[in-house]
């Protein structure tokens, strides 16, 4: 059998985060080595357009990071005022930019 990385997380609902992950780590199997975190949840106070300190929110329990990119898609556009355009062609040159 191969070896493979895996990540089991979640959102804290008790006093005991770590036994909280256990049903997940037990789907696993056998593991060879464990790393074990706990981390706050933060977000900014304000959106950043009356300051200009446009701070992003920690990442949350999912490991697929859609969170985090509606973030900084969200920071681009308080930012600049417009919308990031994702329309980029793989065969555009430097100079269709």
């Amino acid at each position: 059998a191969g070896k493979y990385i895996a990540i089991v997380s979640t959102t804290v609902e008790t006093a005991n985060p770590v036994a909280e992950l256990t049903p997940g780590i037990t789907l696993l199997g056998e593991v060879m080595e464990r790393f074990d975190s706990v981390s706050d949840l933060l977000e900014p106070v304000s959106d950043g357009r009356s300051d200009g300190c446009f701070i992003s929110r920690s990442y949350d329990a999912a490991s697929h990071f859609e969170a985090c990119a509606e973030d900084v898609l969200s920071m681009y556009r308080r930012i600049t005022g417009t919308e990031l355009d994702m329309s980029i062609s793989a065969e555009m040159t430097e100079d269709d930019m």
